[in-house]
């Protein structure tokens, strides 16, 4: 085994893990460009991706044991591109795709079975200038030939349905999942190429994003409320989930999520907290159920990209560790199916962790939020918690925790709970207040002379804009990043009408009247002056409408200053993009030039 190398370049990001037989590829993702990686047990080399023409970028990549890349290409940071093989005369639009490749597929022009994958896409005509929100399917292409020919599978789902394949252990057959008013229907998808049939086998049905379910081919593997103290794994014979047995972990482990190989189970944990937290691995072979410590379980560990594939022999992640000295290393490693020690593959330079201190406030409801420290001067910025996984492989994150670490910027993590839909919310908490009564909190303990901010991105700028919006005099500045404001036109807005089953509905009576007094596009404004608010919207960005800024924008004008702005950008930021860098220094220049205003306490709404 070759010693660890340092890659040349500096490299900040780490992202898009794959594997594919008994190697693993990722992205490196810098300033000065982004590239792709293969590494296996003989070491790191990088991989030539064709380039498509224009400005389109690679999005994903879809690698085979044997055989060329399939690769999706798009916007920059976009969710919709053409997928494209070497070999077909065209190509067919796909949003976020999952690709599954399969040694024999039926033909679809009536030529013989062959290679080729499944995967989930448009019909062919659609456009990336014009992307549809519905109609994602299931289609299954033979390789080599013109993906107009494609034949969809008919899976007879509700239109709305988001629909994923993903492999298994089986080598012949993929797994469908398709989500639609918070249920997923999953089923086992098998090719027949002899006589051109698509055959479907139902699966148990998942009314959590929580619930897991891995198709090795030794063992199918089921988790539970992943995540959450009452996560649970069971484990059981291939076709036979009444046969599960349950899988037990060290007492004080509780379990993250769950990616599966060929022949085992990989689990991400979490045990201790705060500064004594560690993640940690374990596999399990199907053989002895027995979990087995592979990396991490130090004070420090963590394990913020994890890959592995049930079709595939090997498993791949970026380990993030803490020296003694207090600095951070972070290394790639790859561990085949059968071995018992990871394959260090390279180096990465990944930032340490500042210390943190945690404080805990009080919801409307009684709940408690904690609410994480770094840092002790400058302005406070209070955002929801992104942890060092996010802070050090996002952009904007890693800026502000530079911030940080240079003395000019206290960061407050709020570690606040998902949205439910509004109609069970009463008075707008669990989850919708939850950055107010931060706030709240920050001002008593900060005191007046500190500016405090609040960030929200995407679906948390609801929390940060409510926040705001009742009671505004806590607040020097506010800032919402490819945000989503209106609680009761979002059907109507992009992929908004898959949200009802988070948010509500609100064609049903009751539902709007709940949605409305939620949505800070619809909520009473306050009657003084409002903060400095910095807006941005993605130009790529498919997934927050940039309407839900633009009609808070025009809403908010005349009282208080309001900057929108819009970048070349998708939902998700990279390093290697200079829409994104841009967009992150106005962020960094906007917190750096908000004064300080004497806060209101009084007359707080819940």
């Amino acid at each position: 085994m070759p010693p660890i190398g340092e890659h040349p370049g500096p490299f900040t990001a780490v992202h898009g893990l794959v594997t594919a037989g008994a190697a693993g590829y990722w992205w490196q993702d810098a300033p000065t460009g982004a590239r792709l990686l293969r590494g296996d047990a003989s070491g790191v080399r990088p991989v030539d991706v064709p380039r498509e023409p224009g400005d389109l970028r690679p999005l994903s990549v879809h690698p085979t044991d044997a055989g060329p890349l399939v690769v999706a290409y798009g916007r920059p940071g976009g969710d919709y591109g053409y997928l494209s093989e070497p070999g077909a005369p065209d190509s067919v639009l796909v949003r976020r795709p999952g690709v599954v490749h399969l040694p024999c597929v039926p033909s679809g022009d009536g030529g013989t079975a062959g290679p080729g994958f499944v995967y989930t896409g448009f019909a062919p005509g659609a456009r990336l200038e014009d992307p549809p929100v519905d109609g994602l399917r299931v289609a299954v292409h033979r390789t080599g030939e013109s993906f107009a020919q494609d034949r969809a599978v008919a899976l007879g789902d509700d239109p709305l349905a988001l629909v994923t394949v993903e492999p298994t252990g089986d080598p012949a057959a993929a797994l469908v999942r398709s989500t639609a008013h918070g249920v997923t229907t999953q089923r086992l998808l098998r090719p027949d190429p002899a006589t051109g049939r698509f055959d479907l086998t139902a699966l148990p049905s998942a009314t959590s994003p929580r619930t897991r379910l891995v198709l090795s081919a030794d063992r199918w593997w089921h988790g539970e409320a992943l995540g959450t103290p009452r996560a649970v794994l069971r484990a059981g014979p291939p076709g036979d989930p009444e046969a599960a047995e349950t899988v037990i972990f060290p007492e004080g482990t509780a379990l993250a999520w769950i990616w599966g190989t060929r022949h085992s189970l990989l689990v991400r944990t979490v045990a201790g907290r705060g500064a004594n937290a560690a993640e940690a691995l374990y596999r399990i072979d199907g053989d002895t159920l027995q979990p087995c410590l592979v990396a991490g379980g130090r004070p420090g560990d963590s394990f913020p990209e994890v890959a592995a594939s049930p079709a595939g022999d090997c498993a791949l992640w970026l380990r993030v560790s803490r020296r003694p000295d207090g600095t951070a290393a972070g290394r790639m490693e790859l561990l085949p199916d059968g071995e018992q020690r990871a394959h260090p593959l390279s180096a990465t330079a990944w930032p340490a962790a500042l210390p943190r201190t945690t404080r805990y406030c009080t919801a409307g409801d009684g709940n408690r939020l904690p609410v994480q420290l770094s840092g002790t001067e400058g302005p406070v910025l209070l955002l929801e918690h992104g942890g060092l996984t996010a802070l050090a492989n996002a952009p904007l994150e890693r800026a502000l925790e530079e911030l940080a670490r240079a003395g000019r910027l206290t960061l407050a993590r709020a570690v606040t709970r998902s949205l439910v839909p509004a109609h069970r919310v009463p008075g707008g908490e669990r989850g919708y207040n939850d950055l107010l009564h931060a706030a709240r909190m920050l001002r008593a303990d900060m005191g007046p002379r500190r500016p405090l901010l609040v960030l929200g991105h995407s679906m948390g700028a609801v929390g940060a804009a409510r926040a705001v919006l009742l009671q505004p005099g806590l607040f020097d500045g506010w800032i919402l990043r490819f945000p989503v404001t209106d609680l009761v036109g979002f059907p109507r807005l992009g992929i908004g009408r898959h949200w009802t089953g988070m948010l509500g509905d609100p064609s049903r009576t009751d539902h709007l009247r709940a949605l409305t007094g939620l949505s800070p596009l619809h909520m009473p404004l306050p009657p003084g002056p409002l903060p400095p608010v910095l807006i941005q919207t993605g130009t790529y960005d498919t997934r927050a409408d940039a309407r839900h800024a633009l009609r808070l924008a025009e809403r908010l004008r005349g009282r208080g200053p309001v900057t929108l702005s819009s970048y070349p950008v998708g939902h998700v930021e990279r390093f290697s993009e200079p829409g994104s860098r841009r967009a992150v220094a106005e962020v960094t220049a906007f917190i750096g030039a908000c004064p300080a205003v004497a806060p209101d306490l009084e007359g707080a709404s819940q």
